[in-house]
């Protein structure tokens, strides 16, 4: 199904507005490709809930969060929406998932997280779950940057939310490789904010179920690639004096393309295989929470690092213009001096 969805698609839609067109500055993909991934998974989505998948795990309120995620990121792909626009749709969609979560929330009196006993209070409880359910989608959308990525990543997430639930699909699991197949190494289709939304959404949801009633820290171990990523990114761009809604080369997978000589098929499993080491800690292998602590010192070493080079990187662009730079010779005019209009005032 996700196979005939995504080759139909290429085919007969993404010749009417449904192409990425490449860019100097952060699209290098060498001819316009069809952005129809996230609609094909969309289909494959439709699958999922009509069989009954993740039974027990899903609301009908969450199904419908999805889709609208799956729609705002359609219409994006297509019209190009402003990023205010698509953050407040983003937040009414959160603040609606948050307040079924509140309400619905088991017997649970309190639970532990970062170290601090939290009680289930709806006041405290209900702006933590809107933050994450707004968060996570965005920063799920902010790595899909490379072929392979974002959908390798969906694979380590949906394994490890399919073990701690007792629930896997079949379809979605289909449907994540025939995307795939048509995204890496080559890149026939990309992902789009369709698909990028939707399931940062739905994975939002399983996380909650799978991990809040017991052991909510774990959220931030799984989806610990994202955050390190974001966090630079925010890091990187307040630094340097820049929007934070600015689109620029500061992900992780921006530097590591670099380093790699611009080869996905090198930079995606390198990222891959750094992402998946903190969700260790969401299992029972033995030696899960050394490994799980190692991969998070990895991925802080590495942002690190990439903050170090970007931060450097405008100070050292400039100087040559600056050396370089041909100055016109102005005869000073004493009036103009008194007056403070001198050119080199402006």
């Amino acid at each position: 199904m996700g196979l005939g969805a995504s080759l139909g698609l290429i085919r007969y839609l993404a010749p009417f507005g449904w192409m990425d067109a490449p860019d100097d500055d952060r699209k290098h993909h060498a001819r316009p490709t069809p952005r129809t991934g996230g609609l094909a998974l969309w289909v494959v989505l439709v699958g999922v809930q009509l069989s009954g998948g993740f039974a027990g795990h899903m609301h009908t309120l969450d199904w419908v969060a999805i889709h609208l995620m799956a729609l705002m990121g359609l219409i994006d792909d297509r019209f190009s929406l402003r990023a205010r626009y698509k953050a407040a749709a983003g937040l009414s969609v959160a603040m609606l998932l948050a307040f079924h979560a509140t309400q619905t929330m088991g017997p649970v009196i309190e639970v532990s997280f970062l170290g601090m006993a939290l009680r289930t209070y709806p006041v405290i409880v209900f702006p933590l779950l809107m933050l994450w359910y707004w968060a996570l989608p965005q920063a799920y959308n902010l790595i899909d940057g490379i072929n392979g990525l974002s959908m390798g990543f969906a694979a380590l997430v949906l394994g490890v939310l399919g073990w701690k639930l007792g629930a896997q699909s079949p379809i979605l699991w289909g449907g994540l490789a025939a995307v795939l197949l048509l995204n890496f190494p080559k890149a026939h289709h990309f992902l789009g904010d369709c698909g990028a939304m939707k399931l940062g959404t739905l994975f939002a949801i399983l996380a909650v179920a799978a991990f809040t009633p017991r052991e909510p820290n774990l959220l931030l171990w799984v989806f610990a690639y994202p955050t390190v990523d974001v966090s630079l990114v925010v890091a990187i761009r307040y630094w340097n004096g820049r929007p934070l809604g600015q689109a620029d080369r500061s992900h992780l997978h921006h530097w590591m393309m670099e380093k790699v000589g611009g080869r996905a098929w090198l930079a995606t499993p390198l990222l891959l295989g750094l992402a998946a080491l903190p969700m260790a800690r969401a299992t029972v292998f033995p030696g899960h929470t050394l490994v799980s602590t190692l991969g998070i010192l990895a991925l802080v070493f590495l942002a690190l690092k990439v903050f170090k080079d970007r931060v450097k990187e405008p100070a050292a662009s400039e100087a040559p213009a600056q050396i370089n730079q041909v100055v016109p010779f102005v005869v000073p005019n004493p009036l103009k001096e008194a007056s403070g209009s001198h050119p080199r005032y402006h």
